[in-house]
Order: structure tokens, then sequence, then C-alpha cells
């Protein structure tokens, strides 16, 4: 039975367009490339076309993960309070030691990287400072480890 992906309604958007790019643009242009650099001649030593097979085989992996994911998205809801940090609110937080406040997006694992508003950074709920502020309240302190093994403190400015 395949895992329930729980997604904001905003992310599954931006998931469907990247999968209609990848089989309505990508993909043909792709093949295309490929037919062209295959009418060069001799396959063995043509860098064009093993370039294009390379790239195909990335975009029907992506499709082949991009349906599945789909086919087992759950739209979560955007939260209608604002008392804790959770999928779909937008996080404020101010690192410990500086002024400046960050702000996040809290999405699923499944739609970081798809884009970001301006000032404001998509933050998978599954990565590291994502789990530190699931579930946190405004105005509570957590502590990130950082790969070099450093810890930062952050406090939770407000949730929108």
């Amino acid at each position: 039975m395949a895992q329930k992906v729980e997604v904001t309604a905003e992310g599954k958007v931006a998931l469907e367009a990247e999968l209609k790019r990848l089989i309505e643009v990508d993909e043909p242009e792709t093949l295309a490339q490929m037919s062209e650099a295959a009418s060069q001649g001799d396959l063995r030593e043509n860098f064009a076309y093993h370039d294009a097979r390379r790239e195909l085989g990335m975009i029907r992996g992506r499709i082949s993960e991009l349906k599945q994911t789909l086919a087992n998205a759950t739209v979560v809801s955007a939260p209608t309070t604002h008392d804790r940090a959770r999928l779909g609110a937008v996080v404020v937080v101010r690192e410990e030691g500086f002024d400046d406040e960050e702000e996040y997006l809290l999405v699923s694992e499944a739609e970081t990287g798809k884009g970001r508003k301006a000032g404001q950074t998509l933050l998978s709920i599954a990565a590291p400072m994502g789990q530190a502020i699931n579930g946190k309240r405004p105005g509570d302190t957590f502590t990130v480890s950082t790969p070099t093994g450093a810890t930062l403190k952050f406090k939770i400015v407000r949730i929108e």
C-alpha cells in the first residue's frame, strides 16, 4: 500500500504544473534531440545522443515520481489559526544574536524546491529545521544542529 503524502493546495498545483511541463514540453524536446543526434551516424561516440538519452531517463524518472506522489497526495488545508507551526503555515523566526527575521513556509518534502514567494523560503517539515519548528508556538525557542556540528538557536517570532 502506497504511503499518503500530505501537500499544500499550492504545492499540489505546482507539482501538477511540473508534471504537465515534463510530459508536454521537456520529454518531446529531448526525444527530438535524441532523434537529431541519432541521425548524425555512429552512436558509439555520439555525445549528443548519449546526453539526450541520459536526460530522457531523468525526465521519465521524475514523471514517474510525480505521478506516484500526486496519486498518493492528500491536500492539507492551510491552517486557520496561527497558534502552532504546521504544514502550510508561514513561520517567522529570528536566530539568536541576530536582528533579521527569516520567513519560512512549511511544506511537505515533495514540495521543496518548487518555488518561493519574495522573502520567503520553502522549508520541508521533514528537514531538521522543519522538524524542530513543527508544533512550536510563537515565542518558543528551538535549536538546530548544522552539518559542521554547530548548534543554532532560534525563536519563533510569529506564525501567519
